[in-house]
């Protein structure tokens, strides 16, 4: 039997996907310019949109040129250090007969602590610096940054690279609010200006030509499968996979239902956990209306201004959850089946109050 092509892990590129061509095409026209308009693009969209699955494809393009070191970035971990202590080793492994002069901000363990180097800043201008004069360019990838210090200190010294005008370029993943939570520390203003690529939903033709190659199947099967993914990225991995493991072409009942429970577990209840509780409030407001949601009824049922809804609905859609409808004044749910995960939430939370 055949591997199954589909994945349902997380955060990783998968083997088979559907690529975001333009996004792609823009980021590296972007930074392969000799004059580049910017160093910087920042991924954001709902969980499993593919923002690590885009970043990934851009860098193992990028790497298929001599002129370009990449380096991954744990956003956990010591951004300055790691970078430094990575790209000299890139350095060794490219220009093997250079000599940095370098102390690699205390990476020695086996030194004296007064011995130990602390401003790491330097050794890392003086490793771009020999790379700039050599036309090398640095791809530095972080997936899902947030407000946290060792970013703040990272996105600081980019800030240093470009009034320094070193080849320093960065794409980073995250969640628009922590992303908006980032940019709006006083120290990170500047990354408001930074381009933003948020993923909306994958093409659902591509989509339905995949399912129909992978399982042998007409226009009109795929095109139901597809519709059935609504364009999310995740949806199509899981889907395909659970329809593939099954020894079949196409979903019945059961395939359905263990689908909508993968969302659940593997991704929406992240999702709704991470709303604050305004935010489920308008959610579930718009839920409960209907699909395709007039924003007058909403809210009217929540009785609230015009203002107040715009501010939960606008991060509601950059938080790749909510889309404004063709029909203007309308909104609709991204998401596969989130509408009715949304109102089984709703039932539940009332049957325990009236316990």
């Amino acid at each position: 039997m055949r591997e199954n092509p589909f994945s349902l892990d997380f955060g990783m590129k998968p083997s088979l996907y559907i690529p975001r061509y333009e996004e792609q095409r823009k980021i590296i026209e972007t930074f392969s310019s000799e004059t580049p308009s910017a160093h910087i693009f920042l991924l954001t969209g709902a969980r499993g949109s593919g923002k690590t699955v885009l970043m990934t494809s851009v860098s193992a393009q990028l790497r298929e040129s001599s002129k370009w070191i990449h380096i991954d970035l744990n956003s956990e971990g010591d951004l300055l250090k790691t970078m430094a202590s990575a790209i000299y080793q890139s350095i060794k492994a490219k220009l093997p007969r250079l000599k940095l002069n370098v102390s690699l901000g205390g990476l020695q363990v086996e030194m004296e602590q007064q011995d130990r180097y602390y401003d790491v800043q330097t050794d890392l201008d003086t490793m771009l610096r020999t790379l700039e004069k050599r036309k090398i360019r640095v791809l530095i990838t972080i997936d899902e940054v947030y407000n946290a210090q060792n970013i703040r200190l990272f996105t600081s010294y980019f800030q240093h690279c470009l009034r320094e005008n070193l080849s320093v370029f960065v794409l980073m993943t995250g969640l628009y609010k922590n992303i908006r939570a980032l940019q709006n520390n006083r120290s990170q203003t500047f990354l408001k200006r930074a381009p933003k690529i948020n993923l909306s939903a994958l093409n659902s033709v591509r989509i339905a030509q995949k399912y129909k190659e992978i399982f042998e199947i007409d226009q009109e099967t795929a095109a139901e499968m597809a519709r059935l993914t609504a364009g999310y990225s995740y949806g199509f991995q899981i889907l395909g996979y659970l329809v593939y493991d099954a020894g079949k072409n196409k979903p019945d009942e059961h395939i359905l239902s263990e689908y909508k429970l993968y969302l659940e577990e593997s991704s929406y209840d992240k999702i709704w956990e991470e709303l604050s509780a305004a935010e489920r409030k308008v959610a579930a407001a718009i839920a409960k209306a209907k699909d395709n949601a007039a924003v007058k009824d909403v809210r009217e049922l929540l009785d609230i201004d015009s203002n107040s809804f715009s501010t939960y609905k606008d991060t509601l859609i950059k938080s790749g959850l909510l889309s404004l409808s063709s029909a203007y004044g309308h909104v609709n749910f991204c998401l596969p089946f989130f509408r009715e995960y949304i109102l089984e939430k709703e039932e539940v939370a009332e049957l325990s109050e009236l316990q």
